[in-house]
């Protein structure tokens, strides 16, 4: 048996007698105060790393912007040439031979042979003809004739016979002939079927085409100043008087000693890829047909120019300068 003594709250002193049954034991102690926080730790390892989240939502599409103002327009490109004609196509076979006709009765027998020739013109038919084109009658020396191109009059010592339009093939026909001519204004037909035959070649008129890929060296002064590509050409066909012979001098503005000048220009041709016609000397002011400014082409006339190199001897001539060219008579 033990006593324990000890106060109360009031600081009275008790007695309390505790039988222990082996040995007492004592009250219990209060908590101790907290120690001293121990230094940190060494740091742990990097964990795994963790899933990957799931994607965001889309955000909301943003405004249209400002439309920009419009931009100048472009200038207009450079016209494109003409394309090269096409190859000719093969020839188609031949067909069968058609059954032999039958014998027929009255009918016309095969040519005879060509008779002699006829009496050669006397001076007077000569001098009757003269007369009905309007020449004078006192023509004895006889004459000679030549065409002035691009023109509707002759020089001032020439008398005009007729004056027409310029015409010859077309300028991507491989068939027809291969020179210009000058149609009269009113035609004299004879036997005729209207509507073009497949297998008969056409004329057509002439354009000019000076200024079209190339100079334009002519006078315009019958056109008022203005380009005259794509007018129609004119043409006039002139009588000499006892003048017998003329000539055309290509590369020449003047004619020789005790010739007469009939007129000079330029020389002109058809276009260089298109088929080949003659060369003829265009006058320097041409004229236009009225009417006749649509750009329809058939027959052409471009200006011809010098190619050096190629057996032509440079410098005498330049290379792409406009050629010259007279009609002279003597």
């Amino acid at each position: 048996m033990n006593d324990n003594h000890y106060n109360d709250a009031s600081g009275t002193e008790t007695i309390q007698t505790v039988v222990c049954p082996r040995a007492c034991r004592g009250l219990p102690s209060r908590d101790g105060r907290d120690g001293t926080p121990g230094n940190d730790g060494n740091p742990g390892t990097d964990g795994n790393p963790g899933d990957d989240g799931k994607p965001g939502n889309d955000g909301n599409p943003g405004r249209d912007g400002t439309p920009g103002n419009n931009g100048n327009p472009g200038r207009d490109g450079n016209p494109g040439r003409d394309g090269n004609p096409g190859t000719e196509g093969k020839p188609g076979k031949d067909g069968r031979d058609g059954l032999h006709g039958q014998n027929g009765k009255d009918l016309q027998g095969p040519l005879g042979p060509a008779g002699p020739p006829g009496p050669s013109m006397t001076d007077d038919q000569i001098k009757q003809l003269i007369k009905e084109h309007g020449l004078p009658p006192n023509t004895t020396g006889g004459g000679s004739v030549y065409t002035r191109w691009g023109r509707t009059k002759c020089g001032a010592s020439s008398k005009l016979l007729y004056e027409g339009y310029t015409a010859g093939s077309h300028a991507w026909h491989q068939g027809g002939a291969s020179n210009y001519v000058c149609l009269p204004h009113d035609p004299q037909w004879g036997k005729y079927q209207d509507g073009i035959q497949n297998s008969g070649p056409t004329i057509h008129g002439t354009e000019y085409e000076m200024g079209h890929y190339s100079n334009d060296p002519f006078q315009r002064t019958n056109f008022g100043g203005k380009n005259f590509k794509d007018q129609d050409a004119p043409c006039a066909v002139c009588y000499t008087q006892n003048r017998t012979s003329h000539v055309m001098i290509p590369a020449w503005k003047t004619c020789p000693a005790e010739w007469t000048l009939e007129y000079h220009g330029y020389l002109v041709a058809q276009f260089y890829t298109s088929y080949r016609t003659e060369f003829v000397c265009l006058d320097e002011a041409p004229e236009g047909i009225r009417g006749g400014e649509k750009n329809t082409n058939g027959a052409l006339f471009y200006v011809v120019q010098a190619k050096c190199g190629q057996a032509l001897p440079c410098p005498n001539y330049v290379e792409g300068r406009e050629l010259t060219c007279v009609v002279c008579s003597k």
